[in-house]
């Protein structure tokens, strides 16, 4: 790939991968979209494990923020139950994910 051609792809384009110029040339795989964001191999097992319990404790306490609020809103004194049905709901998600990271054998 000569200056020209690295200069004319647009940041986020998708092209597909260029032949080796020669017989013998090996060509490097491009990497693509999801590749970039998640990387590849062991590194995206574990970047889907992560982003997966980040999420979760995120919507998780969203909810749990929402449902206090609706709460106080409503004038119930304890909004512990809807919290109770929340969380029964992402607890199990954080606990495989956690028990994947690790418990896997190497």
């Amino acid at each position: 790939m000569d200056q020209g051609e690295v200069n004319m792809q647009i940041e986020g384009e998708l092209r597909p991968p260029t032949l080796p110029s020669s017989p013998g040339a090996i060509a490097t795989p491009i990497p693509g979209v999801v590749t970039q964001q998640i990387g590849s191999g062991e590194h995206a097992q574990n970047s889907i494990v992560y982003r997966t319990i980040l999420w979760s404790f995120i919507g998780g306490g969203l909810l749990s923020v929402a449902a206090v609020l609706m709460a106080l809103r409503d004038g119930s004194q304890s909004p512990m139950s809807e919290i109770k049905e929340i969380w029964s709901i992402f607890a199990p998600l954080i606990t495989l994910a956690l028990g994947y990271v690790f418990g896997k054998g190497r």
